[in-house]
Parts: structure tokens; sequence; C-alpha cells
């Protein structure tokens, strides 16, 4: 027997609470996408052997990481069957797309089905060590759809990203999970922008925050009165209009000036040939667009970046497909 696992990518729109004092700490929007996806195979072994991993640049510490927590699951539960992950493909490694999570939920929950066992999503979302920013991938993988997450209790210990936190003692909280409305969408991911590396981004954090209240207030009125009731209310007009004020908050804005003017520059080409709207997901540098003449919006990208930087995708409702050989 072997479980495959079929992940659909999550575009995180932004972090909303990221400021010295307040109710909550981080929370965010965001919602999966079918393309790209991280597909992983994992067949029965005697040990954890998440070698494969290396192909798609995880460093042999995060492997040795996540390798360790299930092999401590595999104790606590009495589990008698390891895994090994005979194929994965990924998408490019920290480029805004949640394939960390992807990986450490597929790996968790195949655990499990080789065991001829299956968990709860709230089991796995709290022993798979992600989720200490941002909730979105922790909800995108079960279900997909958008979600908006109010983080969790505000505490004042420091702020850094998710790759940063290796034990996660409090979920994000999530809201709302409304159904993504399939409005065309394509992504970029900028030829010339090197992804952030987990030291970069956690000097970041350190740098950037913590952010002005008024910041803090700015991005949350954009991201629930705005992309949140847009979803909602399906209403592609205020959608846009709030994707781009996001891009234009605090947070966001420092995001994007990590790459320099590579990202402002392909943003301001997408906007330039008709695109309504462009999000940089996570710390990026993929960007994501809408337009309402998509077809020439899209070929006008595809010939500026070429085939191989420019594709289609469409919002993901469903979530992780499991299938078993």
């Amino acid at each position: 027997m072997s479980v495959r696992v079929s992940v659909p990518s999550r575009v995180h729109l932004t972090l909303i609470d990221l400021g010295p004092t307040g109710y909550r700490r981080n929370g965010g929007v965001g919602f999966g996408i079918t393309t790209p996806r991280s597909t992983f195979a994992f067949a029965p072994h005697a040990a954890v052997d998440l070698r494969a991993l290396e192909s798609y640049g995880y460093l042999p510490a995060e492997i040795a990481s996540l390798t360790k927590r299930l092999e401590c699951l595999m104790s606590q539960q009495q589990l008698t069957q390891g895994l090994r992950l005979k194929d994965v493909q990924l998408p490019a490694r920290h480029g805004g797309f949640g394939t960390g999570t992807a990986a450490a939920l597929a790996s968790l929950e195949s655990l499990f089905l080789l065991n001829g066992l299956s968990v709860s999503p709230e089991f796995l979302r709290a022993n798979c060590g992600r989720g200490g920013a941002s909730g979105i991938g922790l909800s995108s993988y079960f279900k997909g759809g958008f979600v908006f997450d109010a983080g969790r209790r505000f505490d004042s210990a420091p702020i850094v990203g998710s790759d940063a936190i290796n034990q996660v003692d409090e979920l994000p909280l999530e809201m709302a999970r409304l159904d993504m409305v399939d409005w065309p969408m394509g992504v970029l991911v900028p030829p010339c922008a090197s992804a952030t590396s987990p030291e970069q981004e956690q000097a970041f954090f350190s740098h950037q925050l913590p952010l002005s209240a008024a910041d803090v207030f700015e991005t949350t009125y954009h991201a629930i009165f705005g992309t949140l009731a847009a979803v909602q209310s399906r209403d592609y007009d205020a959608f846009c209009a709030s994707i781009n004020a996001l891009q234009r908050c605090a947070w966001k804005r420092a995001e994007i000036d990590l790459y320099g003017d590579t990202v402002r520059t392909c943003a301001a080409y997408l906007a330039s040939v008709g695109c309504d709207a462009v999000a940089m997901s996570s710390i990026g540098p993929a960007l994501i667009f809408w337009a309402r003449d998509f077809d020439v919006a899209f070929a006008a990208a595809e010939c500026q970046y070429g085939p191989s930087a420019v594709f289609r995708t469409s919002p993901d409702n469903t979530g992780r497909i499991l299938s078993h050989d």
C-alpha cells in the first residue's frame, strides 16, 4: 500500500495584527489555488525517511525536525509502521505557496493512513508544528476556499515567521471559510527575484515589527471590510480595490520592498496590460493577478516573462486529494 496526497497551494494575502499591543496576534486572509500543487507519494517503511525533500531545497535540519516530529508521534500513538517519501513534486520553496505546511500535514496524515488509522483535521493541525504565524495553510489543506483567521491571543513575545516556530501552543482561530469566487486568475513568478531564505525572513520580521496601531487598523479594515466582505458578496470591483489597497499597507509594502524594484516592476507591468488587481503571496515573490479581459492580460504577461514564469490558475474550494495504491 502507498498513499498519494495532492495539495493545493495557498495564497496568503497578508498578516493582520502585528502591533505592540492588542487583542490578538497575527491573523490573516488567503485562499487555496488549484495550480501549482504539492504532490507526495508515501510508502510503508520501517522508519521515517523524508530525504526526498532534499531535492526541493529542504535543509537537513528542516528534514530532521519533521522526521523527529513523526517519530515522536509514532512512539506516543504506538504506531508500528513508518513511512518513506518515495516521490514528491513541489512548487519553488519560499515562493509564497505554503509548501512547508503542505509537506508537514501530508507526511503526518499519511503516517496514520499507512497504519490503518484516520485522524481528525483538528489532531493533524495540533500536531504538525505549523500555524505559528498563520492558519491559512492549515485550513486550505483540508478544504480549500477563502479563509479569514484571527490568529492567537496576544502575548508580548517577539513576532516571528512560521519557519522560526517549532512548537505551536495555540492554533490560529478560524473565523470564516467561504468558497472562493472563480474570477479568472493567473500567477507570475518574477524571473529575477530570488526567494527569501528563512534567515532573511526572520531578520526582516525583527527589523520591521511591531507595526504601529494605525498600520494595524488600516490592514484590518481592508482585509475584513474589503477582501472578506467582497468574497462573501461576490463583488469583483471591491475585491480588486481591497487587494490593491493591501499592497499599499505597511506590512505588505515592506515585504514587497525586500525585492527592490523587481517585484514592483512586474506588478506595474501587469497593471499596465489590464490587470485589475495584483497581490504578492506571503513574503513572495509570487504574484497573483486578476483581469476582466483575462486572455489579453495573460497573453501579454506570457509574452513579456515567458511561459515558464506565467501560468493560469483557479480557486481551489476542495482541499487535498488522497488516493491509495
